[in-house]
């Protein structure tokens, strides 16, 4: 027979049902359950709604992402899919950016809204205003089922100070303005997490709302990303092992209890994921086969980008295990880092306050995914961003150990100063959020040097969020769009150029070139963000080019560079290259050398032009005038060596 279960205290807090906690405590602690009048339900949804408010104001100069262009026409193909009922089966396989291995929720909800409200072209800036409000709303549910979860671990002030790191966390407001994948999966995921603690607390008999809360946030998380099965598989570990050792224990269940303990779990597993896959197209094609699929190729997956990292140009299938940590490190809030060590400093002193269902639970959220990533050397890029999941765990920890921190102490004086010391860092904070926008997500914490140290070892601008401020500034300064003469703009960043700068006249020609392909094509502008960038250039200020007439910048350094064609003969020199015409081209090449000296492709043009016609010493002054801007280029070297090995054999 079952035991009866104890009615338990307050479940909110393990804090609070600590009854050897020094009164003198509870009457000095700033961070305490007694200060109702700060720390209650009213002034929390205040300061909630506060922040809301001001993320979505602060959305609205986000730019559009340059993945957007693959999630519109997902968004489209989803559309059509259930609008026919399954007839047109166009979103089962997209192979631009594959993106039918991803769930639909975000990409079906935000092309609804804008149907609803009339915004059909995706060249409209208002279409993806929609979805930088959308995004934002995502945001938001993560903050805020992350501060309730640290409301369970401790009340009302773990769940002000959650809140407040949450929203003040530069980088993670910065991505829930423009990042359409990761943030609604990580909003699914600390959502998932939350009911889970409180699920496994209720069993045998758990409250609907609870399970109901396992079930929508599975929805919201697998709906996103393959990932989201995680949720699912962390449920029933997470029940399991909480009946095993409930099984030793002089509380321990009975046969019966267990009984109805699995079946509750069972149903809500089955019913979370047949939720998780309703928006998901791919997944409803065969439900037992194409999520594992999913989540196995996205695993598995190699990505043959070449990422910026620690200074050097990687591939991001060869990146080392310590790449994710790192990133980590390097751009949570020095507060966020500070509170991690408390808790760690001061959980053996404290181990009888920690929550342990909770504390396990997020600790091993963070490092299951994380551990795993590293022992399968999956391939990653983009910092880590595809991890931001786990940051609400991360806050979560770091805000209990500032609680730890401001009740471990008699002194009065003391906690007053470790206040003041943490509002130092939350101004640190604010002042970022205020000076990076709107690329709060470029955000590196200035304990080790901020984005001005950061610039030319790590990816900054990954996004292409600065394209919209280039745009416009183009529009305003230069009258595109404004006059007859057809113009026409050059792009690494094709999809955000098009969206700010695509005329109803049709005077805009945009053409598609990689930076270091500039001077083959004919254009009037270019637009050039500063990611694939070699660092050397970056460092030795050769980019932004010769011609730059504005750049984008977040806390000085530039992100983007509006190029101004003043000069052509680059151009005509590769177009007297396409004639054999090496005299033309070499007398061009010099022109445009005369304009832009550190033009590396020109240059490298000019020594092979000079080494097709045996003028090898005008042909090592060119290539080695091309290496002295980029040292780094390994064509560059090997033409270098050819020319001398030519020029030996030729004296011969």
């Amino acid at each position: 027979m079952a035991q009866k279960k104890e009615a338990s205290p307050n479940p909110e807090s393990a804090f609070y049902r600590n009854k050897n906690r020094p009164a003198s405590l509870v009457k000095y602690s700033f961070f305490s359950f007694e200060n109702d009048d700060l720390y209650n339900k009213k002034n929390f949804i205040i300061l909630a709604v506060v922040a809301f408010a001001i993320m979505i104001c602060m959305s609205l100069n986000v730019g559009v992402n340059g993945d957007e262009k693959f999630q519109v026409d997902y968004s489209k193909k989803l559309w059509s899919f259930y609008a026919t009922l399954g007839k047109d089966t166009s979103a089962l396989n997209v192979p631009e950016g594959s993106m039918h291995l991803y769930g639909g929720l975000f990409d079906l909800t935000a092309t609804s809204l804008n149907k609803l409200f009339g915004l059909n072209n995706e060249f409209d800036p208002a279409y993806h205003t929609t979805r930088r409000i959308l995004c934002v709303v995502f945001g938001f549910i993560a903050i805020v089922f992350t501060s309730l979860f640290g409301k369970q671990i401790g009340g009302w002030p773990i769940a002000f100070i959650t809140l407040i790191f949450m929203f003040l966390s530069p980088r993670f407001l910065g991505d829930t303005f423009v990042n359409p994948k990761d943030v609604p999966f990580a909003a699914g995921y600390i959502m998932s997490l939350y009911f889970i603690s409180r699920f496994i607390q209720g069993l045998p008999k758990p409250k609907a709302a609870d399970m109901f809360g396992i079930i929508f946030g599975v929805l919201i998380a697998l709906n996103t990303r393959s990932g989201g099965l995680l949720l699912i598989v962390y449920l029933f570990l997470f029940v399991a092992i909480y009946l095993v050792i409930n099984s030793f224990t002089t509380s321990r269940l009975g046969k019966k209890a267990i009984v109805h303990s699995i079946l509750y779990t069972v149903v809500v597993g089955i019913l979370a994921y047949m939720a998780g896959i309703i928006f998901w197209p791919y997944a409803l094609a065969d439900p037992m086969v194409h999520p594992i699929k999913s989540l196995t190729e996205f695993t598995n997956q190699p990505i043959t980008i070449t990422v910026l990292f620690g200074g050097l140009h990687v591939d991001s299938s060869r990146l080392p295990w310590h790449y994710i940590p790192q990133w980590i490190i390097r751009t949570i809030p020095l507060g966020c880092i500070i509170g991690l060590f408390f808790f760690l400093r001061l959980l053996k002193n404290r181990f009888q306050d920690i929550p342990v269902l909770e504390m396990s639970i997020l600790i091993f959220s963070i490092v299951f995914p994380i551990g795993y990533a590293i022992m399968n050397q999956s391939s990653l890029h983009d910092g880590w961003r595809h991890f931001l999941f786990v940051y609400p765990s991360i806050v979560l920890i770091a805000a209990t150990g500032w609680f730890l921190w401001f009740t471990s102490f008699r002194s009065k004086a003391f906690r007053n100063i470790s206040f003041v010391l943490l509002l130092c860092l939350l101004s640190e904070n604010i002042f970022s959020i205020i000076v990076y926008h709107p690329y709060q997500y470029t955000y590196f914490n200035r304990y080790l040097g901020g984005l001005k140290k950061a610039y030319g070892q790590y990816e900054t601008d990954y996004w292409m969020l600065s394209i919209k401020a280039a745009s416009e500034w183009l529009k305003k300064h230069e009258k595109i769009g404004l006059t007859k003469n057809k113009i026409t703009i050059a792009t690494n960043c094709m999809y955000p150029s098009q969206v700010y700068l695509t005329e109803p006249s049709g005077s805009v020609d945009f053409i598609y070139t990689n930076y270091y392909d500039r001077s083959y094509k004919n254009w009037d502008y270019a637009l050039f963000y500063s990611r694939f960038i070699h660092r050397d250039q970056l460092l030795n200020k050769s980019w932004p080019p010769k011609g730059t007439i504005h750049i984008v910048k977040a806390d000085g350094i530039p992100l983007c560079a509006v190029v101004k064609r003043e000069n052509r003969n680059d151009y005509l020199g590769f177009e007297a290259m396409k004639r054999n015409d090496i005299q033309a081209a070499i007398a061009h090449f010099v022109s445009a050398l005369t304009y832009a000296p550190q033009n590396e492709t020109v240059t490298f043009a000019l020594a092979e032009a000079y080494k097709s016609i045996c003028q090898y010493d005008q042909a090592v002054l060119a290539i080695q005038q091309s290496i002295s801007v980029y040292p780094d280029n390994a064509a560059a070297t090997k033409l270098l060596e050819e020319i001398n090995y030519e020029r030996i054999q030729y004296v011969k």
